[in-house]
């Protein structure tokens, strides 16, 4: 009876099973200090992007988009239609938030501190930022804090919080019952508590515990979190992604190995009426123990066989002729193109996760002008815009109330998606019928300018359109077209309205003499 025998040969030092122990350093802390556990792993989260060859551009994107055009100012109500009262009270915070804003942060600029909140918070759903008080209990500063050092305790007992709500642009202070957090950082050893920003009790920063007098030195700061979603520590966009996220790394690992170990199986040794010898056999599990690397491509295999010793019909042995076969197995691996496919709908499901589009990471081979700003508008409409608003409103909530600014709220500046100069060409007819006031294109010029522009303070400027103001504010030298000259003005002069109606008298005569 004939027998076979096979043995695979395996290249000795690759795996591809972790042997790493991710260790929370807060465990036992979870029972005693009333830390609510994260439902992930905050640390693999805040550095699985750096396994990822999407997942860093779409947060990249993100952030840039979000934070990177700069926090400004703005007038919370209509600042033309105001009286002057509100309006000097207006001018007054409005200067008091953009030095507040400038001046968050002696390190950076306060958009890069947000950035990286904002980095942590796309890649783990949490951010968080410390914020400092001066002598006169005011927020002053932020400094960044690392995401995977921090961890959230559960709701303290409601406390009365006064709120400045706005009636007829006026402030109206109110109480409203509020429950706050605590947040503990375990850094080095070493733990120290914060309370969340705006909490107005004091609290010991060694043990978080809530005193009816202030702790001096020990005195706990504050902390101001961002996140998404409602729970505790939020949770990322592309979390439902993980697995795929996953394989596309293990894609690109086999990929790196195909390349470092060469294929699994690349042949098949096929020996017929004989054996390998000794030698050979051991030369052959040799070599595909060190067929890695480059340095081993191109060598030579030496195989020798021996034949079966077969007994003839008069008693006289006799030896088989051997027969050595190397067949390939390559059509049976798994091709290279199926891993690029695969990487490639990973990216797409990672970008659906973030709503992006791939201009926006970097992949715009398919995109020309028209479909590059139709992707940059619906992008911006859907996408970044809201995100602005929330960030946004969070902050003037927190900081304009602890600032006592009412008037004046805090915004994230966005990129100008449409074209200033079509706009500027289509309001040329609205201009020319006297739709259009002075003030009314003035934003629109100082868009075109690159430049913030005043309102116009002259007479008429919010209410009459321009010919009919045409000449009363002459500037020196100034080259205007002469009020008569313009159809509207035209309308207005007496001795024109009378001229016309006899030229349409008349022309009422000859009609009716021609019907006649």
């Amino acid at each position: 009876m004939s027998k076979v025998r096979a043995k695979v040969v395996k290249v000795d030092g690759a795996s591809t099973t972790t042997k790493q122990i991710y260790d929370d350093a807060f465990n036992g802390m979870y029972d005693t200090d009333g830390i609510v556990p994260p439902p992930h792993n905050i640390k693999e989260l805040k550095k699985i992007a750096e396994y990822s060859s999407i997942l860093q551009q779409c947060v990249e994107a993100m952030t840039t988009n979000i934070s990177g055009f700069g926090l400004s100012p703005e007038y919370s109500f209509d600042y033309r239609a105001a009286k002057t009262e509100i309006q000097k009270k207006a001018d007054v915070e409005w200067d008091k938030l953009r030095f507040f804003l400038k001046y968050l942060n002696f390190d950076e600029t306060p958009e890069t501190v947000l950035s990286w909140t904002l980095s942590d918070m796309e890649k783990t759903g949490t951010g968080y930022m410390e914020v400092l008080r001066n002598g006169a209990g005011e927020p002053c500063s932020i400094v960044y804090m690392e995401c995977e050092d921090v961890r959230v305790t559960k709701y303290t007992a409601p406390v009365d919080v006064t709120f400045v709500v706005m009636r007829e642009n006026k402030p109206v202070k109110m109480k409203v019952p509020k429950k706050f957090r605590r947040f503990v950082q375990l850094k080095n050893g070493n733990k120290t508590f914060f309370k969340e920003f705006g909490d107005p009790r004091f609290m010991n920063s060694q043990t978080g515990e809530f005193t009816a007098d202030h702790n001096e030195e020990d005195e706990a700061t504050e902390v101001l979190q961002l996140k998404i979603g409602p729970t505790p520590y939020g949770k990322p966009r592309y979390l439902g992604h993980l697995v795929s996220l996953y394989g596309a790394r293990k894609a690109e690992e086999l990929n790196y190995y195909y390349f470092k170990q060469g294929r699994h199986v690349p042949a098949a040794i096929v020996v017929e009426n004989g054996q390998l010898s000794a030698e050979s056999y051991d030369a052959v599990e040799k070599y595909m123990k060190e067929i890695q690397g480059v340095e081993n491509s191109h060598q030579f295999l030496l195989l020798e066989a021996e034949g079966l010793d077969q007994e003839k019909m008069r008693g006289e042995d006799d030896i088989t002729p051997v027969k050595v076969q190397i067949k390939s197995l390559a059509e049976m691996l798994q091709q290279d193109a199926l891993f690029l496919e695969y990487d490639s709908k990973t990216r797409d499901k990672l970008r659906s996760a973030f709503r992006l589009p791939p201009l926006y990471t970097g992949e715009s081979q398919d995109y020309n002008k028209s479909t590059a700003q139709t992707a940059k508008q619906v992008t911006e409409e859907q996408v970044f815009g809201p995100q602005r608003n929330v960030i946004g409103g969070k902050l003037t909530t927190l900081f304009c109330q602890a600032l006592e600014i009412h008037y004046v709220s805090i915004i994230l500046k966005g990129p100008n998606t449409s074209d200033p100069i079509e706009k500027a060409k289509a309001l040329i007819p609205l201009i020319n019928n006297g739709s259009l006031t002075p003030n009314d294109p003035r934003d629109l010029v100082g868009e075109i300018l690159g430049k913030e522009l005043e309102p116009l303070t002259y007479e008429g400027a919010d209410e009459k359109p321009f010919q009919l103001i045409v000449g009363k504010n002459k500037a020196p030298n100034s080259v205007i077209v002469e009020p008569a000259a313009t159809p509207i003005m035209k309308s207005f002069d007496p001795t024109v309205v009378e001229l016309l109606k006899g030229v349409r008298d008349a022309l009422e005569d000859v009609r009716d003499k021609w019907n006649q």
